[in-house]
């Protein structure tokens, strides 16, 4: 890339961040008259345009009064907003309701063919559609903002390919390869177009993809002395690397000024190699990380590797007393694996796979809480050597609406059988190390169902078991149903986890709360090392497009129990929630979806904190995989 390219990419970004603040500051001048605020000890008074990519959990927002975050008194503000939310044409409602069977079977009638040409197409976030790419923006705002945007580089598409000219079309190849492509963050869409050329056996490969509007901003405040500012930006200049930065303030801590930065770099030179830095320091920390992966991305590969180092002061919070510590801590970990077509190629089907994997993991701690042989067995210093052997298989099926608000989404299914196997070495005790799974997904008559029994734990000197637990998940998603003009699915979630011979301490419990169970509903009390949860959410989709947003409402019902190790869970207390909600989400920008939820929680264990309303931001949730990971034992929670 030349001097005059990375001033132009430079200068794209600097007109885009000051777009981004200004449509978000216009957003807190203009709407501030319409917050409303909610102040609990579980949610925070917050204010978050985006959520914090690196949480495991949902941001609160301020109360924007549904639509009205789309609108505003004056009139440069609006043409701002149009810029980013504007309304799409009927091109794209053709693929609202396109039914799409198993994704391979649009390209078996071209197997076997060779592949003469590989043409790329790639398109701008707005106004562009990737089912008739002959459409162009027309709106003058969406060209300016296309103009702000660096388009994906020719070359950061063709390095997720896997198939090349001159070689025969596989259809598994093809259909990998668009869902490696819409797994990347500045991705939308992808479409896979095969023209075959006249009375020959060769064909012309056009590959569209869409890009999504990667600049991010965000500002949380937690209260009047504490709060952050995120940047983020997940394509610069067009080659796929991802950077964020992030400032905190925090006048409860004795440095009261904190920072963060990450850089990922995806897919180094197209060998399919990730790698992530990051660190973190001020308001309680000093960390820095060094992550390099590849993993089994596709069918075809071969070899999977990856290495960490983590070096971290952090404040830990401690669960049911809420108090926090500070612990101190380094870690190492790499592992290798290889895998093996196992049977006969089939043409519209990916292959079975047996796996082996190899893992080295050691982690000291040099400040953390008090620790025995049976007490805080998380913060002990050891090392584990672990061997994985896997068999599985795993297809892809297509279709929208069920995670996505109209992005195509692939759907694995298919099995996997894992079995793990090692030693353990801590500053107490040596023992074995053994865990394995048996999970499975397909798409029966009535819709989408996966299934999955996993377990774990160790053998110390006795014989004697220690730490174990099992694990049933099961997760049923309906096919579309329609009522109106508007669709829908339903979507059931099964959980059950039994921990035995467990010791005392942190991580040696299961909690019934926000994250695993009942959404707004936590409680110090609702802990145990037994735990049900049943989930039902009925989700209704909009066929309408507001300025490039669809709505959606759901309502939902969260049913769970939590007792101890040696009691038959139907013999506690059940406790729930249910309600209505609102979701909404343009799928051409990064941010995430936008919640607001109304609960009743009719059985409340005392000194519980309740959130009945919930304003919210989520990112899409991901389907279960069928192919070997990095070997790690089920952790218990």
């Amino acid at each position: 890339m030349g001097i005059l390219s990375l001033k132009k990419s430079f200068l794209q970004l600097t007109l885009r961040l000051g777009l981004a603040i200004t449509v978000h500051l216009s957003f807190l001048l203009f709407t501030s008259t319409s917050f409303a605020l909610t102040i609990s000890k579980f949610d925070s008074v917050q204010l978050f345009w985006n959520p914090d990519t690196l949480s495991r959990s949902d941001t609160n927002l301020f109360n924007r009064g549904g639509n009205e975050v789309l609108k505003s008194n004056n009139a440069i503000v609006n043409n701002l907003l149009d810029l980013i939310y504007c309304e799409e044409e009927d091109t794209r409602q053709k693929e609202i309701y396109a039914e799409q069977a198993k994704a391979y079977q649009k390209f078996s009638r071209y197997a076997g063919r060779i592949i003469a040409d590989i043409q790329i197409v790639r398109l701008k976030p707005f106004g562009e559609y990737i089912n008739d790419t002959t459409l162009k923006p027309e709106n003058s705002l969406q060209k300016f903002g296309n103009s702000l945007h660096s388009l994906t580089l020719r070359r950061s598409v063709e390095n997720n390919l896997l198939f090349s000219e001159g070689q025969e079309l596989d259809p598994v190849d093809l259909v990998e390869t668009e869902q490696l492509l819409r797994n990347l963050l500045y991705i939308e869409d992808v479409g896979i177009n095969i023209e075959p050329l006249q009375d020959t056996n060769y064909v012309k490969a056009t590959v569209v993809t869409k890009d999504k509007w990667t600049l991010n901003m965000g500002v949380r405040i937690e209260s009047s002395a504490k709060g952050r500012i995120t940047l983020s930006e997940r394509n610069f200049a067009g080659i796929g690397i991802g950077a964020t930065g992030r400032v905190y303030y925090d006048e409860e801590q004795k440095e009261k000024w904190g920072y963060m930065g990450e850089l990922n770099i995806p897919n180094i030179a197209g060998t399919f190699i990730t790698s992530d830095l990051w660190f973190r320091e001020g308001v309680g920390y000093k960390s820095y990380c060094v992550d390099v992966k590849r993993d089994f991305y596709a069918s075809k590969t071969k070899y999977a590797l990856g290495g960490t180092y983590v070096k971290s002061q952090e404040p830990y919070k401690i669960f049911p007393v809420d108090s926090i510590v500070s612990i101190d801590y380094s870690l190492m970990s790499f592992w290798v694996g290889r895998s093996f077509r196992v049977g006969k190629p089939v043409i519209i089907a990916s292959p079975y796979i047996f796996t082996l994997a190899l893992k080295y993991r050691q982690v000291d701690f040099y400040k953390s809480l008090p620790t025995s042989m049976n007490l805080n067995p998380y913060f002990h210093s050891n090392y584990q050597v672990l061997l994985a052997a896997g068999f599985s298989n795993q297809n892809f099926a297509q279709d929208n609406f069920i995670y996505s608000f109209g992005a195509t989404e692939d759907i694995p299914v298919g099995f996997i059988v894992q079995l793990i196997g090692g030693v353990e070495d801590s500053e107490y005790q040596r023992r074995l190390v053994a865990g394995g799974e048996i999970s499975a997904a397909e798409i029966t008559p009535a819709g989408y169902l996966f299934i999955a029994a996993r377990t774990g734990g160790y053998m110390a000197e006795g014989p004697r078991a220690e730490q174990g637990m099992i694990n049933f998940k099961s997760t049923f998603i309906s096919n579309k149903f329609t009522l109106g003009k508007y669709f829908g699915r339903q979507h059931v979630g099964v959980s059950f986890t039994r921990g035995f011979s467990r010791f005392e301490g942190e991580r040696e419990y299961l909690a019934l709360n926000k994250d695993n169970g009942i959404t707004g509903l936590r409680s110090n009390s609702l802990v145990g090392q037994t735990r049900l949860i049943v989930n039902f959410e009925t989700t209704l989709f909009s066929p309408h497009l507001y300025y490039g947003f669809r709505p959606s409402c759901f309502a939902f019902c969260d049913l769970g129990m939590v007792g101890g190790s040696n009691e038959v869970i139907f013999g506690n207390s059940l406790f729930s929630g249910f309600g209505l909600g609102f979701k909404v989400k343009n799928e051409s920008l990064i941010f995430p979806s936008f919640i607001f939820r109304l609960g009743y929680y009719p059985n409340v264990p005392q000194n519980a904190d309740v959130a009945y309303w919930i304003i919210t931001s989520q990112d899409r949730k991901k389907f279960e995989q069928f192919r070997m990971k990095e070997p790690a034992l089920l952790p218990f929670e």
